[in-house]
């Protein structure tokens, strides 16, 4: 079988969408030319013409899904610039497009079924708790959210069928990626803070440790440590197309991605991503076994950047030891920490089998944490960790459905790894196993934040789901070349 055998079936939905959007471009010059305002004719034709090609290209599609998760696009366009909502219109035309080229090529879609029950049960869970809550009627719009942002991993499974739409949707999230860090190294490095760049570069003066103050990077999330969570999961997507792309120049590309994502990691001052970033950076020198002289620069480039840290960046991170301290001298935010944490277990304790009901941990927190004399705020506060928030909200049943999405996930990842490389497809299995640090980085972060910003996560799930499906695809692929080649 020839390369340009392999390659020929990536390309077939790129000549229709362009085509497509080339008409409908021509058709908005045309249009310019007669009516009163042409800007606006060309602005709506080239939201046409990009239309068309999310409902003709999976590549298109699946990369701008990431894009718009990775960039909080929905959010930053209703909050800063009084748009509409754009993320159920995005889902509409994205299964308008798996339901035109099923119809078109006569290729059903990807199949979603291990996906759809995995995460499906983990949905009933949660809204099932509901069923148990002495306060349903304020959580309503918190499952119908879950809903929502749990069908990305369905979505992304629909709109994955070959390696390449794969490599695509990698890409979009790292140059989504590297386009908020970018805007927040600028932002840190200028002192540029009272512009928020269309509301993708949020900041905040807060606490960095005891008595010290300074400004956190929060990126379009508008929370430090989420951002920092963010870019933990594009860094290992960054590090793996500078260690395996093929060409010169887009290894540079990832490098000068992953070198701008972990400044800016930096610069949210968060203890639990710069934990994470250690143990994803290790996770993927044993996954890309890149060459000594690839360590070896990173190694130099850390240990070149480590005096031009923030002030108080490593002084703060020492802090991490003190969780579960209650000690007056405590740092105020590891002392809050502490006590969510222990109201969520006492919250778990107290209903094991039902939770208080999904969504529900700030509205009884007052509840379990008076007379512990850990923290004074009286205000709700969230779980900050995915784990006890799942547990104590959800319970026993929460806690399995969870474990079996993750671990089920992990699986998928590996098992579509071995097959690409079964298939000689490496750049495909590197791409697996950097999919498989990402998510990684983000489990470990989520020991410290709840299920907040859960889209992200919802699109990994997805995305490792996804993985075994496309190497079975390519595996039928290449076997049915090698049947014609025989012949």
């Amino acid at each position: 079988m020839t390369s340009a055998a392999r390659r020929r079936p990536a390309h077939r939905g790129a000549l229709p969408a362009a085509a497509a959007a080339a008409a409908l471009g021509a058709v908005g010059a045309g249009a310019a030319l007669f009516l009163g305002n042409p800007l606006l004719v060309v602005a709506g034709l080239a939201g046409l013409a990009g239309a068309a090609l999310l409902v003709l290209d999976e590549r298109w599609a699946v990369g701008t899904l990431a894009v718009f998760v990775v960039l909080h696009l929905p959010e930053v366009a209703t909050d800063f610039h009084g748009a509409p909502s754009l993320f159920q219109p995005l889902v509409a035309l994205l299964l308008l497009g798996v339901a035109a080229r099923w119809s078109v090529t006569g290729k059903r879609p990807p199949t979603v079924a291990t996906a759809g029950l995995l995460v499906g049960a983990f949905v009933l869970a949660a809204i099932g708790s509901l069923s148990f809550a002495t306060i349903p009627v304020t959580a309503t719009g918190d499952g119908l959210v879950l809903v929502k942002d749990a069908g990305i991993a369905l979505l992304a499974g629909l709109l994955l069928s070959r390696a390449s739409s794969l490599r695509v949707a990698v890409w979009s999230m790292v140059g989504a990626g590297a386009v908020l860090a970018a805007i927040s190294v600028y932002q840190f490095l200028s002192g540029s803070f009272d512009s928020t760049f269309g509301g993708l570069g949020l900041s905040s003066v807060e606490n960095i440790v005891g008595t010290y103050d300074d400004i956190r990077i929060s990126g379009p999330l508008g929370d430090p440590n989420f951002y920092g969570q963010l870019l933990v999961v594009i860094l290992p997507l960054a590090l793996g197309r500078m260690w395996g792309e093929r060409t010169l120049r887009l290894r540079w590309i990832g490098g000068a991605a992953a070198a701008l994502i972990a400044a800016a990691a930096v610069f949210t001052f968060s203890r639990g991503a710069a934990l994470a970033l250690a143990v994803v950076l290790v996770m993927m020198a044993f996954l890309y076994r890149p060459s000594l002289r690839s360590i070896a620069a990173v190694a130099i480039a850390v240990a070149v950047a480590i005096p031009f840290l923030p002030p108080g960046y490593l002084d703060r991170l020492t802090t991490i030891g003190e969780v579960g301290s209650v000690q007056g001298g405590t740092d105020a935010s590891i002392r809050g920490r502490t006590a969510e944490v222990t109201a969520g277990w006492l919250m778990f304790t107290d209903r094991p089998f039902t939770g208080v009901g999904y969504g529900l941990f700030d509205e009884h927190y007052q509840e379990y944490v008076s007379g512990l004399g850990i923290e004074m705020r009286s205000e709700a506060r969230d779980a900050h960790s995915l784990y006890l928030e799942v547990a104590s909200e959800t319970g026993l049943p929460g806690v399995a459905t969870m474990a079996a999405v993750i671990v089920g996930a992990i699986a998928a990842l590996h098992r579509g790894r071995r097959r690409f490389e079964e298939l000689g497809l490496d750049d495909a299995a590197r791409i697996a196993g950097a999919l498989t640090a990402s998510l990684v980085g983000f489990l470990i972060t989520a020991m410290f934040l709840h299920l907040d910003f859960a889209r992200l996560f919802w699109l990994l799930i997805g995305l490792a789901f996804a993985v075994p499906v496309v190497a079975a695809r390519q595996a039928a692929v290449v076997a049915a070349e090698q049947v014609e080649a025989a012949s």
